[in-house]
């Protein structure tokens, strides 16, 4: 037996991501693994089992970039 397929919006995915819809928009450029969004009418909607497994693999336990560090002087 098939399990109803969930939909959200993007406003939904905004909220579960914590990422603004422009951020979402670029990273849907670049990441090959971004969920797939459709169209139903003029809604635009991703499944939420691809928006969860997306988010998860997203997740770090440290960041990607410390602004604090200082940069490491270059020699000349």
């Amino acid at each position: 037996m098939q399990h109803p397929v969930h939909r959200i919006t993007t406003q939904e995915f905004c909220k579960q991501s914590g990422q603004s819809s422009t951020t979402l928009w670029r990273k849907s450029k670049v990441d090959n693994d971004f969920p797939t969004s459709f169209y139903i009418l003029n809604k635009k909607l991703y499944r939420q089992d691809e928006v969860t497994t997306w988010i998860e693999a997203q997740e770090r336990t440290t960041p990607t970039h410390n602004n604090l560090t200082p940069k490491s002087e270059v020699s000349v």
